[in-house]
């Protein structure tokens, strides 16, 4: 019983990935043929904001209801948001507007409340000396059910038209549900918040971080994990062009290598043996990721690039899975909600910080902005690995 519903767990997961890439191209298209890119902007913002200004939200709910039940309904609210993507070329043209900002809105929400029962679900399934494995090979499927699903959301643009594509994907998303279905005899893990509003739970969630260092740290790492990965995508397109003097090819090159040397890497440390590895590795492969970042901002020849992104590539997808996988280890399972809306606050923030930069230092090249903050990471990462040691050592 335990093995099936890991399966279903795995297959569950990958498919609402599947919806998470859809959701990352169907949006963009439709509000650029409402809109042009200015709508497409607020679109995008609106989800950004959302997904952070809920997250406290989201984690007060996924800790004190059933993770099951709010995965469903986490589920639901994604649908609904790319139902309202199919009504923008329906209803008049003067809807469209707020109908996308709250198809955003639905979207951030809703992946908000996944992401945080998933989570729970998943400690509850797969004892804590196994989850890095287990989350090494997660992490592999949802990133093949990402880019099935912005593929497949393009294709169906195409042969479809964007309507039909945004019904097909809703129901899609409503169509996996029963994959939840052999998990409903899995333990809750979730505790009493009886007299508890979201801002009393919050600030119960921040004092556990306080007290619990490793807790802390792995949160932290999340965030720094993430940020490596938005570093890249802000500044790749330019470094290709301005530092490695290539065009649209070299960077579509420099992509399908990262993602592929990255899920390949994912598929190999899944194996029991090198995972029990990496959970003690976590600190080093960030700092590793870190370090790409500056490594890669010596480079002029487009060969070494394509061989030092793809490098580069392991690097970033493992560390960001091995601290995932770290912080569902290490993390009380009774908040683990509201420990990931904490990730998901400072992954926002960092993430804002990072996004502003081309603006903050308008006069700043490229590989200039990825040696900084590749150092800037690198730093952190040591500093955070440095203060977890001591105060470990301090409470023995």
């Amino acid at each position: 019983m335990r093995a099936t519903q890991r399966l279903c767990f795995i297959g569950f997961s990958s498919a609402s990935f599947f919806i998470v890439g859809v959701g990352i191209v169907l949006p963009a298209w439709i509000a650029f043929h409402a809109g042009g890119s200015s709508l497409v902007g607020l679109v995008l913002l609106t989800s950004s904001v959302a997904g952070v200004v809920l997250a406290p939200l989201g984690g007060y709910v996924v800790d004190r209801h059933s993770r099951l039940t709010v995965t469903a309904a986490g589920q639901v609210i994604q649908a609904s948001g790319l139902f309202m993507l199919a009504l923008v070329e329906i209803l008049p043209e003067g809807l469209s507007r707020p109908l996308l900002v709250l198809s955003a809105v639905l979207g951030a929400f809703g992946y908000a409340l996944l992401a945080g029962a998933m989570s729970g679900l998943l400690q509850s399934l797969v004892p804590g000396t196994e989850r890095m494995a287990f989350n090494m090979r997660l992490s592999f499927f949802n990133q093949a059910g990402l880019a099935m699903g912005t593929g497949v959301a393009g294709y169906a643009i195409d042969q479809l038209g964007s309507t039909t594509a945004a019904v097909l994907s809703a129901c899609i998303a409503l169509a996996i549900l029963p994959l939840l279905g052999p998990l409903t005899r899995t333990p809750s893990g979730r505790r009493s918040m009886k007299g508890l509003n979201p801002l009393s739970a919050s600030r119960e969630a921040f004092r556990y971080l306080l007290n619990e260092p490793q807790s802390l740290s792995a949160a932290i790492t999340v965030g720094l994990a993430f940020a490596v990965i938005q570093i890249t995508n802000l500044l790749l397109p330019g470094f290709v062009i301005h530092a490695l003097g290539g065009g649209s090819d070299l960077f579509g090159m420099l992509e399908m290598t990262a993602a592929i040397a990255g899920m390949a890497a994912l598929a190999v440390a899944g194996i029991p043996a090198l995972a029990r590895k990496m959970a003690r590795a976590t600190a080093t492969v960030l700092a590793g990721a870190a370090a790409s970042l500056i490594v890669l901002s010596f480079v002029t020849n487009p060969l070494v690039a394509i061989v030092l992104y793809a490098l580069a590539g392991i690097l970033w997808n493992l560390s960001r899975a091995a601290a995932n996988g770290h912080l569902l280890t290490v993390v009380d399972s009774a908040l683990i909600g509201r420990v990931q809306a904490f990730t998901t606050l400072l992954t926002g923030g960092l993430g804002g910080l990072i996004f502003l930069l081309p603006t903050l230092v308008p006069n700043a090249t490229e590989a200039g902005l990825y040696m900084a903050c590749g150092v800037t990471t690198f730093i952190a990462t040591v500093l955070v690995s440095l203060w977890t040691g001591r105060r470990r050592h301090a409470r023995i």
